[in-house]
């Protein structure tokens, strides 16, 4: 199956499984919020494929034409370098995250996700371009000093996007499930906490897809009792700071120099 029409369908599915068991009331939700976030999601769509083929696979296929990579002189079984590449491209993934909350020049391309006040699935969509683009050109290093394959790339963006839809949506699972998940991977409880107003809360839960690093690196909070604090930053719960093309200005904003809560 195509990689993009499974990844529709998998969004598709928790975009209609919290119509059903919603975990807040999507009452409380604008009426253009799903719209809005669907409408940025399609620009990233369209434009980070075209960045990933001149940045990330454009490397890849350099690298594994050439040999290039710690990986690719390693004589270790493929199956166990598939793994390792995956939990690599993991690991650059949370410290990329990690980055935008602490760098204040990337935390204004990554504000335009957190000023979203209600969480889920369409929240996943909700991205800067520009974000979008430097965490490409950042992944290229690792990608090519390590010599990771095309294969583990393509399957690690099925399971990093599925994630990203998963612990977005606004579904209500059982505690007891959700903390039995939550050992392993991202879960919506622990990710709501990092979408947190409190910054003490929003500094935490970096992890996308695997909750190991979050808990090796000490950002990892843990469910608490509430699991559906107040979402977004301080200054920006006007319906105007949700409209598209603000969205798309909110970066060069003199006013967006605020971190996320802080």
């Amino acid at each position: 199956m195509n990689r993009g029409v499974l990844l529709l369908f998998v969004f598709l599915i928790f975009f209609t499984l919290e119509r059903f068991l919603p975990q807040m009331d999507n009452k409380n939700r604008s009426s253009k919020h799903d719209g809005t976030n669907i409408k940025l999601g399609i620009i990233n769509t369209i434009l980070g494929r075209l960045i990933a083929i001149f940045t990330v696979y454009a490397a890849v296929a350099f690298g594994e034409k050439n040999k290039i990579g710690l990986l690719n002189i390693a004589f270790l079984n493929k199956n166990l370098v598939l793994i390792l590449e995956i939990l690599v491209l993991d690991l650059i993934n949370y410290t990329w995250h990690r980055l935008l909350h602490n760098i204040n020049f990337l935390r204004r391309f990554h504000n335009v996700h957190h000023t979203d006040k209600f969480l889920n699935s369409t929240s996943a969509l909700r991205f800067h371009i520009l974000e979008i683009f430097l965490g490409n050109l950042f992944r290229l290093v690792p990608i090519i000093i390590l010599g990771i394959g095309i294969e583990a790339i393509l399957i690690y963006e099925v399971i990093l996007n599925s994630s990203i839809y998963f612990h977005h949506s606004n579904i209500r699972i059982p505690i007891t499930l959700d903390l039995t998940l939550s050992k392993i991977i991202v879960t919506p409880y622990l990710h709501r906490i990092h979408h947190s107003i409190k910054y003490k809360e929003s500094n935490s839960n970096y992890s996308s897809f695997l909750i190991i690093w979050d808990k090796l690196f000490r950002s990892f909070t843990p469910q608490g009792e509430i699991s559906t604090p107040k979402y977004g930053i301080p200054g920006y719960s006007e319906e105007w700071s949700q409209k598209l093309f603000f969205l798309l200005k909110q970066p060069f904003l003199n006013n967006d120099t605020k971190s996320s809560h802080k």
